[in-house]
């Protein structure tokens, strides 16, 4: 018997050899090393770094700060934050960015309390709710609940701006707005258009770029409580929106402070990112789940303004970007509206202390789109990094019942407020357009208006001043207005015209039109010469080599001798 297995051994072919072999191996052997490569692939697919953490220690890692060298916000402010200055440990059981992601979106164990919502009607017509929390609520506990703030309170107020259909419920909001109030101050969240139970009640959405509902929340507040001190948060979304209203006011805005958390900085570059690898492109679609349920809250608007069946067919953020985004606002193509709403670009404008916290392995904004250089360009910016945290994650301890990024901005504003770093509003600085001849005019408003009569026209971000917002419900009453100057305008250019006798007709015609001209010049002083100048761009090409045909053979014995032939 052994000899003939022996020769069957020898006449059996490699690849019959290697399956009786497989055969004689336990089964169990089999699921144990199908268990282990399936760990490793899921170790590395959800980017965990437990053993890598376990290696240091449990230490953490050093949270990196870019700044300008001679910033006076990171020698007098940051320098005074232990959270800036020392190590972020993420809790060891949510070692991942997509763990901490999903932890936070599904759990979060946000703390428990009660805003108390004001409704704010914005000049369009659109409506946000404002939810507040007072520091006293905190300090007293709900017993003795207090929704009041005296007018000439000076308690220091922070402006939240949540991210993408995020409202103050979401529980990275509560945790920011908890650990404030905790300070001693107060809170208001500033919930996006047709967030937080609210519904849409203009032809209006917010988008990544929509800066107008910010600044007219900014300017409520700061009217209503003239002598509080305001601060700003803005997150993810939020935080584009925020760095670029930032960029937009210059020295013009009332905040003393402001820090952005998770922005996506190049929205170009992100969505470029999302769709790279298998675990982004389920965020993406995520993401997209939840614009097309803000969507379903308010089809009658979205269906009559937006493509609706391209929205309920949307598969990715630039589908319904694509379907709704852009049609709603006017944009030309949806890299267009990317470039237009990106906050980059206005980075260099900020007048204010700036916090800008990131993380590197951020599985929704890249870390390839942070303004690295520009952020180091800005004294009033300090941008700080960590390698791990996630998106709006960064639990830390063993409960993860607190999240990193929210004590570093509690401690960033309240050494800026003791400190002489505080920006102050300069009344007389002129608003800022960047990119104004760059721009397309398509791209210049989110939004469009629909009269009565069925006409629909775009609506630009010009900023309104504060006579147009009061004036702007009264349709009629600016119509008598403007009827009653047109009138007065034409009897002192009649009376003009007796007075110095001018009876001819080409006179009385010109009147009319110097008018006109006097009326734009008003409206825009450098609407003219810019006309002029994009003409004579245009026009340049044809003109020039007009004008060489004309004077070549005038100038022949001028020119040299290359150009006359």
């Amino acid at each position: 018997m052994d000899c003939s297995n022996y020769t069957e051994a020898q006449n059996a072919s490699p690849l019959e050899l290697i399956i009786k072999a497989a055969y004689l191996i336990p089964t169990s052997q089999y699921l144990l090393w199908g268990l282990l490569v399936c760990s490793i692939a899921l170790y590395n697919f959800l980017e965990f770094h437990f053993f890598g953490d376990l290696l240091t220690g449990f230490r953490g890692n050093l949270v990196s700060l870019t700044y300008n060298s001679c910033s006076e916000i990171y020698n007098g402010v940051v320098s005074k934050c232990p959270s800036l200055h020392g190590r972020y440990l993420v809790t060891p059981w949510l070692s991942s960015p997509h763990i901490q992601t999903a932890f936070l979106n599904f759990f979060g164990n946000p703390p428990a309390f009660t805003y108390r919502r004001q409704i704010f009607q914005l000049p369009d017509g659109g409506t946000i709710a404002l939810d507040w929390l007072m520091h006293s609520n905190v300090l007293r506990g709900t017993s003795r609940m207090n929704y009041t703030i005296s007018k000439d309170d000076t308690t220091p107020i922070v402006v939240v701006v949540p991210g993408l259909t995020s409202d103050s419920c979401s529980a990275y909001i509560k945790h920011l707005v908890y650990e404030i109030a905790k300070r001693g101050w107060n809170v208001v969240v500033s919930n996006h258009r047709g967030l937080g139970g609210i519904s849409i009640t203009s032809d209006c959405f917010y988008n990544a770029g929509w800066t107008d509902d910010v600044r007219k929340v900014v300017d409520h507040v700061h009217e209503e409580f003239p002598k509080s001190l305001l601060f700003a948060v803005g997150t993810s979304i939020g935080a584009n929106v925020l760095v670029k209203y930032l960029g937009e006011e210059g020295d013009n805005t009332p905040f003393a402070g402001a820090a952005a958390v998770c922005s996506p900085w190049d929205l170009l570059v992100c969505d470029r990112f999302i769709c790279r690898k298998l675990v982004q492109r389920l965020y993406d679609r995520a993401l997209t789940i939840g614009l097309q349920g803000y969507a379903q809250l308010h089809e009658s608007i979205f269906s009559r303004l937006a493509d609706w069946e391209g929205i309920t067919k949307s598969r990715s953020v630039r589908d319904f970007d694509n379907y709704a985004t852009c049609i709603v606002g006017k944009y030309e193509t949806v890299d267009t509206y990317y470039r237009h709403c990106s906050s980059t670009s206005f980075v260099r404008d900020v007048s204010v202390p700036l916090l800008c916290i990131s993380f590197l392995d951020d599985p929704v904004c890249t870390r390839e789109a942070i303004p690295w250089d520009e952020c180091r360009a800005n004294k009033n910016i300090v941008l700080a990094t960590t390698p791990h945290g996630g998106h709006l994650g960064f639990f830390e301890g063993i409960t993860a019942n607190r999240l990193w990024w929210a004590r570093a901005v509690d401690e960033f504003l309240f050494a800026l407020h003791s400190s002489p770093f505080m920006h102050k509003q300069n009344n007389k600085a002129q608003h800022k357009s960047v990119h104004f001849a760059l721009e397309s005019a398509i791209d210049q408003g989110p939004y469009v208006s629909i009269t009565e009569n069925g006409m629909v026209s775009a609506v630009g971000d010009e900023k309104p001043t504060k006579e147009m917002i009061e004036t702007l419900p009264e349709n009629e009453n600016i119509k008598e207005k403007d009827t009653d100057i047109e009138q007065r305008e034409q009897e002192n250019t009649e009376a003009q015209i007796d007075s110095k006798n001018i009876n001819t007709d080409e006179d009385v015609a010109s009147v009319p039109v110097k008018r006109c001209i006097d009326q734009l010049s008003k409206q825009n002083k450098r609407s003219m010469w810019l006309l002029a100048y994009i003409a004579l761009l245009t026009t340049w090409p044809f003109l020039g080599s007009t004008l060489f045909v004309v004077f070549k053979r005038k100038f022949k014995n001028v020119l040299p001798a290359w150009l006359r032939n």
